[in-house]
Order: C-alpha cells, then structure tokens, then sequence
C-alpha cells in the first residue's frame, strides 16, 4: 500500500458568499419533468455510469429521466412502470432481489383515487432502465414515507412504510420478497411524513426518526433491529410540530449526527418554525432554534444538508412551498446559520418544492441541486435544475486542504482531494472501530479521486477512515 503524506490545514469558520448555482432546467425534458411531483431520488437506473432521476408522482405516471452523461435528460419512463391515478408519495431504490440490478418501491397514500384502489407499487428492474412488477405485494397502507435500510445486518434491504398509523416493518427473505414484522417498532397513532434513519447514539447501529404531523418519535435501535421508544428521554419537549422532513446531518462538526426539522402548518396552530436540535454526543438533543437557526414563517416540506461552498461544513437547502422562495442556510463553521440564498443562488426561485437531493448529475464532480415541484402542470414549468459551477476563489479555498473529503453526507460515492498519492485501497469501519469494507479509490482529476460505496452494500450511517494516520468521517445514506 502506498503511504500518504502531508498536513491538515484547518478552515476559518466563515461562509464565503458567492453565486454558486445556476438554472439548467433546460435540460429537462417537457415531457416527464412537468408532472406533480412529490419526492425525487438519483440512481443510475440503466446503468451507464451516470445518475439517472426517479419521481413519484401524485396522480399522473411515475416518471424515470435518463441522463445522457453530461446533465441532459429525456424521458425514459418504460411504459409498464405504473398506471396513471395513483397517488405516489415517495419512493425507494435498492437492488432488492440481490441481482445486481435497481428496483423500485413507491408508496401510496389515498385508496380509491378516481375509482381505482391505491396500492404500493414494487418493480424489479432489469439493469438496463426497464422493470417488471413483482408478483410480491406489501400490505395496503395509507403511506407518505417509504425507506430502505438494512437493519438486520444480514446485508439485504429491508423496507419501512411511514404510514397513517403505525410504521410497517418488512424484512427480506433474500430473494426480494418480506416478511412483515411490524413488531420491531411501537404501533403508535400517528400520522408519518417521513422516515430517517441514523445512528444517534454513536453505539454502532441505526435508530429511527419519525417526522409525524402529530407529535414526532425517536425509537432507539437495541442492536438487533428492534426498537424502544425514547422520545421523552431524548427530544425537546413542549413544541406543537408538524413536521414533513427529517434531515440528519453533522451540523457543528463535533462528529455526531444533528436534525432538522422541515415544519409546516397545514393543522391549525401548529409552529411552523423549522427546528434545530444539537447532540449531546450521546443520542440527546437540544433546542437551538432560536440561537442558532434564522426565524421563518415558511412551509417547508424538504430540506438536506449539504456544503454548498465546499469549506468543510454543512450548510442547509431548504425546500418550500405556497409561495416561499427555496433557501439556503449557510453555516458559520460552529454550527450557526444564516441566510445566504441570494448570494448562492442569484434568484429568487418560487416554486411548490416537495423533494430536493443534491447529486452530481453533470458528472464534473461537484453536487448539482434538482428540486420537484408539485404543481407544474398548472403553470406549465419544469422541475427546478441547479448546476454548481466553482468559482476560482470557492476552488482555490477547498484545495488548501491537504486531504479533503467531500460531499458530506454523501450518499453512493465520495470524493477525496489530496497533493500527494493515493493508497490503492482504503479501509472504512464503523463507529465501534469495526472494519467494514475495503474501497477502491479511481482518479477523476490531477488531485481528485472518486470511491464508490454502493458496492460495499453497507447500510446508511456514519464511518471512519485513515489516510496517514488523519482520520476522516463521511455519512452515508443508502
């Protein structure tokens, strides 16, 4: 193995103001990229090397836009995905029958839409952009949420509906086909918007965030895959939430996972203030609302974090609706944050904003924005493409770092910037210092080398790894 050498070179902790998105929505296709969108994913559906963009729709067909290499998009929907009237709320990838290959589960919410019964569709993909329905069918549930995680760790997906009601469990038999085991998490009676994953308490597994319209939950992960209810013990009490989004997310860079919440009030009285709650280290979090978060009045139905002037913290995307501009919250460097979407983004973009992901989709290295809209065809618009271009003072900032990693979180790859030479393999371990996997660096650029993590089949968190005794954290959200 190949030895690294060379110094770490620490950040001021300041937000660098600069445009730094610009509107490519023209590489959109008209078709596909108009519909009522409710969540979007990035996943490379045919298999080329490149992300490709799946959307779940409300009412009209899901939608897949096949991406040519370069950022442009055509519609590639097969026309066997799923009839039209379903009401689509969200959607999960993942290679579930273990062929090597992406399939795809979209969750339903209202049954009966225009006459005909909303169920959970499940499509079994082929590699190459087409898909067959399995003849495996999930429980019929009125869901908003739906997310894969392995939290059985036998190494196969298991699937989680967030549903009006209690959360559905499904365990894979390793063949594509569940089990349910709704027994793993406390039935309560709440209504789900969103479903998180992480692993809070740093003691090596994934314990789960309910985003409920009625009062959110944390269940804590006992080792097994089964949970226990903690939610007086560990989340601020006396806040009136309805909350759409849970959004995990290292925010004061003290190496434990934070949380914001996207909140709405489309339930009388309810705050919909978005929320910032700071871990203890421990899995017990904080208020910080008002002291370090800006005031809003907004809806706000998504939100990531994401870096967006590559200074090694994680700024934040927030996503709107009815009227409030998409923002962009940028982090002081301790965990503090500001408004910064007019110097970022150069424009006010308006648009009724369900889902953000931030993604490379042009394939330059650097996270691209795609932003769903729900009501496009009644103004006839496109979803919302941003393209990241650097400027040469954000690029000659992020190279001062010796060995720089980033986008963080990440979701299938990273990235590493480094003067001096790579190892040809490094090694990741979770937080219990166990090794997990071995990754394989490839170089995309003089400096720059991309390691892919989708391989590893490793399940979403946080993990280590060393490169001349430095360590360095990446989050990784399958």
């Amino acid at each position: 193995m190949k030895k690294i050498t060379g110094l770490i070179f620490l950040f001021l902790p300041v937000f660098m103001p600069a445009q730094i998105y610009f509107d490519a929505s023209d590489n959109l296709p008209n078709s596909g990229a108009k519909k009522p969108s409710m969540d979007v994913q990035a996943a490379d559906i045919d298999n080329d090397g490149d992300l490709d963009i799946v959307l779940a729709n409300e009412g009209p067909a899901n939608t897949v836009l096949i991406n040519d290499g370069n950022g442009v998009f055509t519609d590639g929907t097969p026309p066997n995905l799923t009839s039209a009237f379903q009401d689509s709320e969200d959607v999960a990838i993942a290679d579930y029958d273990g062929d090597g290959k992406l399939d795809l589960i979209f969750c339903s919410e209202d049954d009966y839409v225009n006459g005909e019964s909303d169920v959970h569709e499940y499509y079994l993909g082929n590699g190459l952009g087409g898909f067959v329905e399995s003849s495996f069918q999930f429980t019929d549930t009125e869901a908003n949420a739906v997310t894969t995680v392995d939290i059985n760790d036998d190494g196969w997906p298991d699937v989680f509906f967030g549903n009006n009601g209690g959360t559905g469990v499904f365990i894979n038999n390793h063949d594509g086909t569940f089990s349910e085991e709704n027994n793993r998490v406390e039935q309560l009676n709440k209504t789900t918007q969103d479903l998180a994953f992480a692993d809070v308490d740093g003691d090596g597994d994934l314990d789960l965030f309910e985003g409920n319209e009625n009062g959110n939950i944390l269940h804590i992960n006992d080792g097994s895959g089964h949970f226990t209810n903690e939610t007086n013990e560990r989340l601020p009490t006396g806040l009136s939430l309805e909350t759409r989004k849970v959004t995990f997310g290292d925010a004061d860079g003290d190496g434990d996972l934070d949380i914001f919440l996207s909140n709405v009030e489309f339930i009388p009285g309810r705050d919909r203030q978005n929320r910032l709650f700071i871990n203890d280290g421990s899995g017990t979090f904080s208020d910080m609302t008002q002291d370090q978060l800006p005031s809003d009045n907004d809806h706000t139905i998504d939100a990531i974090f994401e870096d967006v002037d590559l200074d090694g913290d994680l700024d934040i995307v927030v996503a709107n609706v009815f009227g409030a501009p998409i923002k962009i919250y940028g982090n002081d460097g301790m965990g503090s944050f500001s408004n910064v979407t007019q110097d970022v983004l150069g424009n006010n973009y308006v648009y009724d904003a369900l889902g953000v992901i931030a993604e490379d989709l042009n394939g330059d290295g650097f996270r691209d924005l795609y932003i769903c809209d729900r009501f496009q065809s009644a103004s006839n618009r496109k979803d919302l493409l941003l393209v990241r271009e650097v400027s040469s003072s954000v690029d000659e900032k992020k190279r001062e770092d010796e060995i720089l990693v980033y986008p963080n979180p990440v979701s299938t790859y990273f990235f590493v910037e480094t003067k001096t030479e790579m190892p040809d393999s490094i090694v990741l371990f979770d937080v219990s210092g166990k090794s997990v996997a071995s990754l394989f660096p490839k170089r995309a650029g003089e400096t720059k080398y991309r390691i892919d993590v989708s391989g590893s089949k490793i399940s979403s968190g946080m993990y280590f790894f060393e490169l001349n005794g430095i360590k360095k954290t990446i989050f990784v959200s399958a």
